[in-house]
């Protein structure tokens, strides 16, 4: 499977079973654990099409004694790859820049702390503006009563820039055009001043943004700009378009997550929609999201995770569906894969995912993400050097006739 699919799955299991411990840490007045360990793997391929029999028991065997390990801490995160259960590699999170799934973190800063941030300095100390009377239903994020504008130069917008580099970072991470992307933010300037306006309640305290007005990248493809949206908790609404000025190329961002907690479940539900037309290409993204958490922390989560990615007129999907339960302190089962390729059914697959709070014992220090990769190609080297002649084409047509036959995997 694609390893952006992977890691996105492989985060999104974990971010979610962390919020379900957290809430129920709040709920009970016991401290959220000090650490979450999730372990996958191994991966066993239930059908993959277009290999025999044989193709399929020499992929599965090479893969049975593979497991990856996220450990999550207050103080970071370490990644480990294992074989029977000893480490082959293990690395810090920080320098796996793609891994992450939901971009939380990112998005809050932005939400939180520098559009916040760019307001007040883009704000008219002499005559500030008077807000505006106006209700809106932002999305998933609360009611705002009214707002207030204020002109953004370029100069301003300059001390804003790493924030926004950093969402367009983390939301491109499993996306085809991610190197492309953060280019187009690294280079970005006004054209002109932008109009910022915070979205208020009644108490005057902000609910949702909207930065508005025209950019280019380097000078060139301008655009006009729509940001706009807030962030609460895991609930979220937040559309960027970025429609050219003349021709039809464009690009357009709608993040829509709805967080419920109490009742009989805890839910997290919506979807994250990409689509970006550009010299006559198209490309679509959508992620869907539909994840159920027994209340208390650790205990069932089950679901689906869909994504969709359509290029050329051709839709490919993969989708995941995790069926665990737990005891409080630890979280286990299965997440059943599945990936289509124009309505051909091309594999399926049965991932083992456990998720616990027990302490790991000391671990060695992480590798530099050099030495990261060169420990894992010498493992996969070597042990597809250790196979039978026959295996080994076996394995190596399998591997291949899977890329050749639906491109490779997003």
């Amino acid at each position: 499977m694609g390893r952006r699919y992977l890691a996105a799955l492989i985060c999104l299991l974990a971010l979610c079973a962390a919020a379900c411990a957290a809430e129920s840490a709040g709920q009970s007045a016991s401290p959220a654990p000090e650490q979450l360990t999730l372990t996958v793997g191994p991966l066993n391929f239930r059908t993959l099409n277009a290999s025999s029999d044989e193709g399929l028991e020499t992929l599965n065997a090479f893969l049975a004694p593979l497991a990856a390990r996220v450990s999550v801490r207050q103080d970071g995160a370490r990644l480990a790859f294992l074989a029977d259960g000893q480490e082959i590699a293990a690395a810090d999170a920080a320098d796996l820049a793609d891994t992450a799934a939901l971009p939380t973190d990112a998005l809050y800063r932005l939400f939180d702390e520098a559009l916040p941030a760019l307001y007040e300095a883009a704000l008219p100390q002499e005559a500030p503006p008077e807000p505006t009377l106006r209700r809106a239903q932002v999305k998933n994020v609360g009611l705002s009563t009214q707002r207030t504008a204020v002109q953004v130069t370029s100069a301003q917008l300059e001390a804003f820039r790493p924030a926004l580099e950093e969402a367009v970072a983390a939301l491109s991470a499993h996306l085809p055009h991610a190197g492309n992307l953060r280019a187009w933010a690294a280079a970005m300037q006004p054209v002109g001043d932008l109009t910022l306006t915070r979205l208020e309640d009644e108490a005057g305290a902000p609910v949702a943004w909207q930065l508005t007005g025209r950019i280019a990248s380097g000078g060139q493809d301008t655009r006009q700009l729509t940001f706009y949206g807030g962030v609460h908790g895991l609930d979220a609404y937040i559309s960027l378009k970025l429609p050219a000025r003349s021709g039809r190329n464009s690009l357009q961002w709608v993040v829509d997550l709805n967080d419920r907690t109490g009742g009989k479940e805890n839910t997290l539900t919506g979807t994250i929609t990409y689509k970006r037309a550009m010299n006559g290409d198209s490309y679509t993204v959508k992620d869907t999201v539909d994840l159920r958490a027994a209340p208390g922390a650790l205990t069932a989560l089950s679901g689906s995770v869909r994504r969709e990615c359509t290029a050329g007129g051709v839709k490919s999907v993969w989708t995941a569906a995790p069926s665990l339960t737990g005891d409080g302190r630890t979280l286990a089962g299965t997440v059943s894969l599945t990936r289509k390729y124009a309505q051909t059914q091309v594999w399926q697959a049965v991932l083992n995912v456990s998720l616990s709070t027990e302490p790991l014992p000391v671990l060695p220090a992480p590798l530099s993400l050099p030495a990261f990769t060169q420990a894992l190609t010498r493992y996969f080297a070597d042990t597809r050097a250790a196979l039978s002649p026959e295996r080994r084409r076996l394995l190596d047509h399998t591997l291949r006739t899977d890329a050749w036959m639906y491109g490779p995997a997003r």
